[in-house]
């Protein structure tokens, strides 16, 4: 007599218990809460503290929380069984709500072993929409977009939002709505806001001018020396905008050659004409005109010959074609080029810092307020708020009116034919405009390379490398190589992970269908739009030391109300 032998799988536990004692496990090994000096320069009382376990705290209701998904079955559940799944899921992220809110109530920072917990929350969501076969049931795709909500959420949404609350609320931390009012009735406020709106009204026409000159002659006119122009036109992109303002110094500051040439020779009185409105427009005009020229050559690389030669077979003249043909074809692009680099010049920190003089801008005077002798963290958050609004109305404008609207063509393929000739006056203007940048460019940056081998800029120009030698001949500890191994460290450790993001980003969403799909891609470009100034505000309270806090210097600890 036959018999059937029936084999049965071994029962498996369901994942999001491991996960959950991963959880657990790093409540136990690492600290809850955040150092002020690091794992390693902490002392053993600090460390002992920073433990969730060491007393009784609100962190210890981190990990009891998510563990209450313990009293369920520990098989997995099938997909049918819908509720579960979505119990796991919505349970998951309101118990990543609770920790965010009662660490900002309790006004302590998250440690390792918090952020272990929200990653184990994080796969935890993960299994569970896996298992409801949201976005086909792809578990690397649901990750991915976890992951990038919340980073959009931390480093894009909130101090997006963080930085209007600030703006309401009474030097005593009272709720007062009408508190901004007191400092926008300030003129010198106002007197900012204006200037930072004429600067970078007045920077995105220059730029745009400057940007569409050096696209048609890589585009239209040059042949052979095409690579000239083009390196010329993005040299200044791979530059710091901190060096443009430093060459522009060594050129026309009071001790620059040019400044000399013009007192020599013209008779120039005021060697203080380029700190202000001036300066900062040539070095942002500087900076920025690389933008400008990336966005309208590959415009001007779409318009199709053909349509040229139609306006000459209605007997058309050259400038009547580039007027009504050329230029109309590249109206969305100027627009789009122009209101980039506005955004761009609101936000820009540098040029201002170094060539602003009296001229205040947004972006220098809230760091002013902050760090300067006149500490106004109300009038910084004003400030702040206007900043990102400003930035935000430019870049909405730019998102959802002009970048949807096509330059020429339905394909938007670039045509390498034959082109149609430009007016004779016209492409000599052009050649002329583009030596006078290359000349400039050429003198800028020559400027920077010469002043570090001379003696004294603008007294004794003298060739030395005593320069080098102080900064480098030191050792590694002293001079510039603690900081220049520092911003390669730090460039090392940011390029990686911004490329690997800005790829996971861009795959999910162009090669994935979801609800919200168009929100996160907005939402990811906003950071073009927030201001790094209007950003650093809303992290700096964060990490800024408060009264009572202990504070290091020179390996003792201080308190910075005054009692050591």
């Amino acid at each position: 007599m036959s018999q059937t032998l029936t084999l049965h799988p071994a029962p498996q536990r369901d994942a999001v218990f491991l996960w959950l004692l991963l959880g657990w496990a790093a409540f136990v090994l690492l600290p809850s809460w955040s150092l002020d000096y690091g794992l390693m320069e902490s002392t053993a009382d600090e460390l002992l503290a920073s433990y969730g376990w060491s007393q009784l705290n609100v962190s210890i209701l981190w990990y009891l929380l998510p563990s209450l998904l313990l009293i369920r079955p520990f098989q997995p559940a099938q997909r049918e069984r819908r509720a579960r799944h979505y119990l796991d899921a919505g349970w998951a992220l309101l118990c990543m709500a609770f920790i965010v809110i009662s660490a900002t109530v309790v006004e302590r920072g998250l440690g390792y072993a918090a952020i272990v917990l929200l990653v184990v929350l994080a796969a935890i969501m993960t299994l569970a929409l896996t298992r409801l076969e949201w976005l086909g049931g792809d578990r690397f795709v649901i990750a991915s977009l976890i992951a990038i909500i919340a980073l959009i959420g931390i480093f894009i949404v909130w101090p997006s939002v963080a930085i209007f609350i600030p703006m309401f609320t009474s030097e005593s931390g009272e709720f007062a709505p009408l508190a901004f009012l007191n400092v926008l009735s300030q003129a010198h406020i106002v007197q900012v806001i204006l200037n930072s709106i004429m600067l970078s009204i007045a920077v995105g026409i220059g730029c745009t001018f400057f940007g569409l000159v050096l696209a048609i002659y890589t585009t239209r006119i040059a042949k052979r020396s095409a690579i000239i122009g083009r390196i010329f036109s993005i040299l200044p992109i791979v530059t710091p905008p901190f060096v443009v303002g430093l060459g522009v110094t060594l050129m026309m500051g009071r001790s620059g050659y040019v400044t000399e040439l013009m007192v020599s020779w013209f008779g120039l009185d005021n060697t203080n004409w380029l700190y202000g409105f001036t300066g900062i427009w040539l070095a942002q005009v500087l900076a920025f005109t690389p933008m400008a020229f990336m966005i309208l050559d590959g415009a001007i690389k779409t318009i199709h010959p053909s349509l040229e030669e139609a306006s000459y077979t209605l007997r058309a003249s050259r400038w009547q074609t580039f007027n009504g043909v050329f230029v109309q074809l590249l109206k969305p692009a100027l627009a789009n080029a122009f209101l980039i680099v506005v955004v761009q010049s609101l936000a820009d920190f540098s040029n201002p810092l170094v060539l602003g003089g009296n001229y205040d801008v947004l972006a220098t005077q809230i760091y002013f307020y902050i760090t300067g002798s006149q500490l106004d963290y109300q009038a910084a958050s004003t400030l702040g708020a206007f900043l990102l609004l400003f930035s935000l109305l430019v870049f909405c404008v730019q998102y959802m009116w002009i970048g949807k609207r096509s330059y020429v063509t339905v394909s938007g393929k670039s045509y390498r034919g034959d082109v149609q000739p430009l007016p004779v006056t016209l492409v000599w203007s052009v050649i002329a405009i583009l030596g006078v940048w290359i000349v400039f460019n050429a003198l800028l940056y020559g400027s920077i390379f010469y002043g570090s081998f001379t003696v004294n800029w603008g007294v004794d120009y003298t060739l030395t490398l005593d320069n080098f030698i102080k900064l480098f001949g030191q050792g590694m500890s002293d001079g510039a190589w603690p900081s220049l191994l520092d911003t390669l460290l730090y460039a090392g450790i940011a390029a990686p992970i911004t490329a690997l993001f800005g790829l996971l980003i861009a795959w999910v969403v162009v090669r994935q269908q979801f609800r919200g799909k168009k929100t996160i891609e907005f939402s990811t470009m906003l950071c073009f739009a927030v201001p790094g100034t209007g950003g650093w505000r809303v992290l700096y309270p964060g990490v800024q030391q408060r009264p009572g806090v202990p504070h290091r210097h020179g390996g003792d600890r201080h308190y910075i109300d005054g009692n050591a």
